[in-house]
């Protein structure tokens, strides 16, 4: 099976892991809109959950970086005066002197994130950033416009939402495997992450959402929502300040035209009939809610066999 996932964020990372185990072989297009420079390195923090995912070395509690971790060098910054609302852990910052260093001498995006697979023993999956160009997820707020991890990390997304800004799309090409991978694709899977902030910005990129939109693979997307808001996160007031309600519904308008059945929590089945309507899609309950491994690897072989 040509397996093609569309992915960003923790929730992704859970997904991720039960089809590792469940489907073996897959590709990954991440999410590249939540990426920063800190402390003069730059960070991939969606690129590298997923990457960590399938390495088995992320930290499953938390639901990004490395288990184990240690802030030791967050903590030194901190007393020197720099700031610290970023978490950066020890050994996660290898990763970013890794990719930093490559990029500046030329490297792409796309294929540092390739190195770091094999290097990490990622075997039989690849994760693949949307693009190589500059994306960035800015939130319009009414005391100014920040970057999205500005946003929910520093402010812990307090601010009112007005608006949200994929900054960079318009001119953003997509990476040349990702549209081979959808074009190859058998089956296209949106993971249950936020919307508006994982898996929008990589259909912000000129092509991708065409080539899903035109893709003759079965296309299942699992809501992160039950009843009305998100399972974490803050996607209830950014879905919001998109025109659309945090619910499954609302994201099945989101996903109108590209995805063919949507899974929602049994809880949400009264909104089978609308989900039909408002997304075009067929909606089937199934058990989203992932607490343990054992959730993650059944609802991977419920999202293979939907």
């Amino acid at each position: 099976m040509g397996l093609v996932v569309l992915a960003g964020g923790t929730g992704s990372a859970k997904l991720l892991r039960g089809l590792r185990e469940v489907a073996g072989e897959l590709t990954v297009i991440s999410n590249v809109g939540d990426n920063l420079w800190s402390h003069g390195l730059y960070v991939a923090p969606d690129v590298d959950i997923a990457v960590y995912a399938l390495a088995g070395i992320g930290d499953t509690a938390r639901g990004w970086g490395l288990k184990d971790e240690t802030f030791n060098v967050l903590g030194q910054l901190g007393r020197i005066g720099e700031e610290t609302w970023f978490n950066l852990g020890d050994r996660d910052l290898a990763t970013h002197i890794f990719r930093t260093e490559r990029l500046a001498r030329g490297k792409r995006l796309g294929e540092v994130t390739e190195e770091l697979c094999a290097r990490l023993g990622v075997t039989g999956q690849r994760v693949i950033p949307c693009t190589d160009d500059r994306l960035e997820t800015h939130i319009v707020t009414a005391t100014g416009t920040v970057h999205l991890q500005e946003f929910w990390v520093k402010e812990r997304g307090v601010p009112e939402v007005l608006g949200v800004e994929y900054r960079g799309a318009d001119g953003a090409k997509p990476a040349r495997a990702a549209l081979e991978a959808l074009a190859d694709a058998d089956r296209i899977v949106f993971c249950p992450a936020n919307p508006v902030t994982s898996v929008l910005p990589i259909l912000a990129v000129e092509g991708i959402r065409q080539a899903v939109a035109a893709s003759g693979a079965r296309r299942v997307a699992v809501s992160p929502m039950v009843g009305e808001g998100p399972v974490s996160g803050p996607a209830g007031k950014l879905m919001r300040a998109v025109g659309a309600e945090p619910t499954s519904e609302g994201v099945a308008t989101l996903y109108r035209g590209l995805v063919d059945r949507i899974l929602i929590d049994p809880s949400d089945s009264s909104q089978v009939a609308a989900i039909a309507e408002a997304g075009r899609m067929e909606a089937a309950p199934a058990r989203i809610m992932m607490a343990t491994h054992e959730d993650e690897v059944r609802l991977a072989r419920a999202v293979i066999a939907a």
